[in-house]
Parts: structure tokens; C-alpha cells; sequence
């Protein structure tokens, strides 16, 4: 699978993602309205920005052309879908990509992926223990696991 070219990362400011969907609403007469999950995973909408000088973008434009064939080939890309950067597989929309110079020799590419979020990689139990865990104990649980994995990795290791 293409991966995007070394050093080439979105820019923080130009990131957002929407909603996965899969949740369906129906109205009912005379009382609130009714909701049902039509489907559990899915893709989400990540809006995404480049910027790139003039040789980076001779770069992008050979792969997005010849590499991802404009997107229609999946690609690997960093995004974080909430659980820190780490690769996705995605593929660029239709109709979502543009290319503006700066006023300088810089060009903005933006563009939307669709990707699976990472947090299916958590699997139901996996995030009833996450959800657990926060509840026990709140802005410390990352401490928390830090020091657990250091205990588990480093600590041990001089006994």
C-alpha cells in the first residue's frame, strides 16, 4: 500500500474530522423521536491541510497522480482520530482537493480522506475498561498507565 511521502504530515490548525454516522432518528406523533443504530463501524470525514514548498510539491503531485491515481488507491497517512497520531488508511474524497501558492513560494493542499477512527481497535471491552479506568481515576489515568508500563518494562528488570 502507497504511503504518503516521508515528512509530509497535516497541519494541526487545518484538521477536523465529522460525524461517523450509522444512527438513524425517526419521528413519532406526540412524543420525542426515536433513535436505533443502523450500523456499528464506519468511515469518518477528516478535512485535512498540506503546506508545502515548491519541491515538496512537485513530490505530492507525482504521487497523487501516478502513486494514488488521485485518490482512488488507498494510501497510508498519520491522522489522529483520537487516539494520538498513528497510520490510517485512507482515501482522498471526490471533489474535496484544491491547491492554492501562498503568497510566497508556498502551496496549501486540502483535501478529505475518509478513514476508520482507531478507536475500533479498542473493541467494546476495551473501551469499557478505558471508560473505567477515567472514571476511577480522571486526569491521572494516563499518569497512571505511564507508570504502570514503566514499572512493568524498566523496573523490574533490576530485581
Amino acid at each position: 500500500m502507497p504511503t504518503i511521502p516521508k515528512g509530509f504530515q497535516p497541519v494541526v490548525e487545518g484538521y477536523s474530522m465529522d460525524d461517523p454516522g450509522g444512527v438513524m432518528r425517526t419521528e413519532v406523533a406526540g412524543g420525542a423521536a426515536r433513535y436505533a443504530l443502523d450500523w456499528a463501524r464506519g468511515p469518518q470525514r477528516f478535512t485535512v491541510t498540506l503546506i508545502l514548498d515548491s519541491n515538496q510539491f512537485a513530490i505530492w503531485q507525482a504521487f497523487y497522480f501516478y502513486s494514488i491515481k488521485k485518490g482512488a488507491i488507498a494510501f497510508d497517512m498519520p491522522l489522529d482520530s483520537g487516539f494520538g497520531v498513528a497510520n490510517h488508511s485512507v482515501n482522498i474524497m471526490p471533489g474535496s482537493y484544491s491547491a492554492a501558492r501562498t503568497s510566497g513560494i508556498m502551496m496549501v493542499i486540502s483535501f478529505a480522506v475518509e478513514a476508520e477512527s482507531m478507536v475500533y481497535a479498542l473493541g467494546e471491552d476495551g473501551a469499557t475498561a478505558l471508560l473505567d479506568l477515567h472514571d476511577e481515576y480522571g486526569a491521572y489515568a494516563a499518569a497512571t498507565l505511564a507508570r504502570l508500563a514503566r514499572f512493568a518494562t524498566v523496573d523490574t528488570l533490576v530485581l
